[in-house]
């Protein structure tokens, strides 16, 4: 038996050993992430009809999901050489998989040790955090059927990454690894503009480095960003940073404190 490691972070990735395999097929794909998702935990079939849309589109949805599953369960013996990884259980299928074989799940394991551990021991945090943003490849299930499921997880998993970025950011701060702000914030707003935490801190740090007038520009273009795609105006944070920037340094309430997440997979 070969084993598995199915990567959803980013495009579907599933590895057998030190080959990557590639899943045609944007339903199978979709199956195989919920699996995943649930490694060794049950997906039931009526979800699987529901997130295939097999009542609209098929004349028989029981018989074309059998048939989806029945593919996916002769690619899998074919590439991991265990027939039975794919297994029928009560109302619907399990996939014989650790969860550690799944980068989500090793994603959240490693944000929620972080969360624990911060605002405190910031080296170790960004350890973790900088370890752990290293397994996304991409928008996460990005080439999987946008159904109600998929679409909850990864829009999920963006919030996890959200926290794992500002309280990385929150670490970096704190050890004055002021050019890894500036760098890699401009990464994470490019991905989510309208993220005021992360925008703040970029100030900051720009600040901190004595870049005035790139910290001016950078408030700038936030409440132009916010004003045009919320009508709003800067948030507190973003006030406190632009404020400071020729003043004494803001306090940030610490980005770990604002989530409560809890994983619904």
């Amino acid at each position: 038996m070969t084993v598995a490691d199915i990567g959803i972070l980013g495009p579907l990735r599933p590895r057998f050993g030190n080959v990557e395999a590639t899943l045609s097929g944007a339903k199978l794909r979709s199956i195989l992430a919920l699996l995943a998702l649930r490694a060794n935990g049950e997906v039931r079939r009526d979800e699987l009809i529901e997130e295939l849309d097999l009542l609209r589109t098929t004349g028989d949805a029981t018989n074309a999901l059998h048939a989806h599953v029945a593919r996916l369960r002769r690619w899998l013996a074919r590439h991991c050489g265990q027939a039975d990884m794919l297994r029928t259980v009560g109302a619907g299928y399990r996939l014989d998989l650790d969860r550690t074989a799944v980068d989500g799940h090793r994603f959240v394991d490693l944000v929620v040790r972080a969360l624990d551990l911060a605002p405190g021991a910031p080296s170790v945090v960004a350890t973790i955090l900088e370890d752990a943003l290293a397994l996304w490849r991409g928008d996460a299930l990005l080439d999987a059927l946008d159904g109600p499921l998929v679409a909850a997880a990864a829009d999920e998993l963006h919030r996890w990454r959200a926290a794992a970025r500002e309280t990385l950011i929150d670490a970096w701060i704190a050890l004055e690894h002021n050019q890894k702000v500036v760098l890699n914030a401009r990464t994470f707003i490019a991905d989510e503009p309208l993220n005021e935490t992360l925008r703040a801190r970029h100030i900051l740090a720009l600040r901190r480095m004595d870049r005035y007038a790139e910290a001016v520009e950078a408030y700038r273009g936030a409440a132009r960003v916010l004003h045009e795609e919320l009508g709003v105006g800067p948030g507190p944070e973003l006030r406190a940073a632009a404020e400071g920037v020729n003043d004494d340094e803001p306090r940030f309430e610490p980005a770990s404190s604002r989530y409560c997440l809890v994983r619904s997979w």
